[in-house]
């Protein structure tokens, strides 16, 4: 069944026939008559929803789990002015019923195009050694499967399907940056790091029909489960150099930078510190400019407090910067600074 009905879109008196992922339910007692009802939270790619089903509750709470897509129909209603669903009927939907990219939020950008930008990237590195480690990922069907459409994190930053790979990719595009900034940065270990730092988010999270964290991902963390899978692949490799392997090792460890941030040592090479301060930066930004748009959707000038952030921000008057900055003209772009200014210069002033 094709979706055509999003959380986001739905207004009160509204028939709903459409698929859900069951977040949560709890069967409660009514509060003026004997039996209970079933409380559902339903969620798609665009938000969540409560649902209520009054009738044959104790039938549906055998049927129904948590994570189970299902096929709802209902109607919408207000309770204390807040949207929720009135369901007359719930029926489970198997895979291959469902697409995955209507439930859970995902890249807008193009997976396919982001993951040939990896593989240029990996070609391009010259250290024979390095170069047949990170293609040694790159070229197995069933990580590859998996890199492209896992997230980068459960709330933080890039948390939807394909954030990991959008992730791998802004911190290539800075690397390269630095690369050319500063001297002493071994380019090939760089990118290396760069690739394989977070490859131990495909076995930390899973992500049908929502994003979760894994048994290992809960016990044992993506930083412990990177540093795992490329020490297996290492061993792979005929005489591959020691000091390089401690190196790649050090890199993927200290990313986080901090113990208090789950890092087991802190940065401690020069490309193990720059990876650190890459990622971090590209990890930062996403969550401020995604939280940025999501407020202002809703017209603010100030963003709600957000805890992961620990602060509010400053979003600014509508329109007010947008059309400031479109005074600036193609001529005055090419003016001398002197006309710019009014005709003053530096020796009149």
């Amino acid at each position: 069944m094709s979706k055509s009905q999003y959380v986001k879109d739905l207004t009160f008196g509204e028939a709903v026939d459409s698929i859900f992922v069951v977040k949560s339910k709890q069967l409660m007692p009514f509060r003026d008559r004997l039996g209970n009802y079933l409380a559902l939270e339903l969620v798609d790619k665009t938000g969540s929803i409560q649902g209520r089903i009054w009738d044959e509750a104790e039938t549906f709470d055998q049927v129904i789990n948590e994570k189970d897509v299902v096929r709802v129909k209902g109607r919408v209603e207000l309770f204390k002015q807040t949207r929720q669903l009135r369901i007359s009927d719930v029926t489970k939907c198997q895979k291959g019923e469902y697409d995955l990219f209507d439930l859970v939020m995902h890249t807008d950008k193009d997976i396919e195009q982001m993951f040939e930008k990896v593989l240029r990237t990996a070609n391009t590195i010259s250290n024979p050694y390095l170069q047949k480690l990170v293609m040694s990922f790159l070229s197995d069907p069933s990580f590859v499967h998996d890199f492209k459409i896992a997230p980068a994190s459960l709330r933080f930053h890039h948390n939807w399907l394909g954030g990991l790979l959008e992730h791998v990719v802004s911190v290539l595009d800075i690397a390269e940056i630095i690369c050319r900034t500063h001297k002493g940065i071994d380019r090939d270990l760089l990118i290396t790091g760069a690739i394989l730092h977070d490859v131990g988010k495909v076995r930390e999270y899973v992500w049908d029909p929502m994003i979760d964290l894994t048994d290992e991902g809960r016990l044992l963390g993506h930083v412990i489960l990177s540093d795992e899978m490329i020490t297996e692949r290492i061993r792979e490799l005929p005489s591959f150099p020691k000091e390089l392997l401690l190196r790649v090792r050090h890199m993927v460890i200290s990313h986080h930078g901090e113990s208090e941030f789950g890092a087991p040592k802190r940065p401690m090479t020069v490309e193990a510190m720059a990876l650190h301060l890459i990622e971090n930066l590209d990890a930062q930004l996403a969550r401020f400019t995604t939280f940025v748009e999501e407020q202002r959707e809703l017209g603010k000038v100030w963003t709600d407090y957000e805890r992961l952030l620990e602060r509010r921000i400053f979003i600014g008057y509508e329109g007010e910067v947008e059309s400031y900055a479109g005074e600036t003209t193609e001529s005055e772009l090419e003016m001398p600074e002197e006309e710019m200014q009014g005709g003053e210069t530096a020796e009149q002033t």
